[in-house]
């Protein structure tokens, strides 16, 4: 294991300062352990800041926040896992989302554990996962 990957589940509470997320967080970085996320996470995550009771006030602390994550690029190389997931999952009779396939690939590229609350990543047995909240 090389590091964490955050699905948007666990960006959303980590923003928030003194949450388990933003502690453990914490505790990992210390260690030297890299922790970050990616851009279809952060897609996700501006899907639900639309919906949240004062999204220009939830920018600047967001931005704070993610100084503190590294933003892992999606690759060809992402892509093309990502291609033999989609036909595994479709082979096997087992549906996710395309930014879920998107965060598995990036996982299994780089060696991360995916930190998530998300049940349907249990339909890839070889992805290493933790549940921070």
């Amino acid at each position: 294991m090389k590091g964490y990957l955050l699905d948007t589940n666990h960006l959303s509470v980590g923003v928030r300062q003194g949450s388990p997320v933003s502690t453990q967080l914490e505790a990992v970085r210390k260690q030297g352990v890299r922790v970050g996320t990616c851009v279809p996470a952060l897609c996700e995550l501006e899907v639900g800041i639309l919906q949240v009771h004062d999204p220009v006030g939830y920018r600047p602390t967001l931005r704070v926040f993610l100084r503190r994550l590294r933003i892992w690029p999606v690759t060809l190389e992402t892509a093309r896992i990502y291609g033999e997931l989609f036909h595994d999952l479709k082979r096997r009779g087992r549906a996710m989302s395309q930014v879920d396939m998107m965060l598995a690939a990036l996982c299994r590229e780089l060696d991360l554990v995916l930190v998530t609350t998300d049940q349907d990543f249990a339909a890839l047995p070889w992805l290493k996962s933790e549940n921070w909240s």
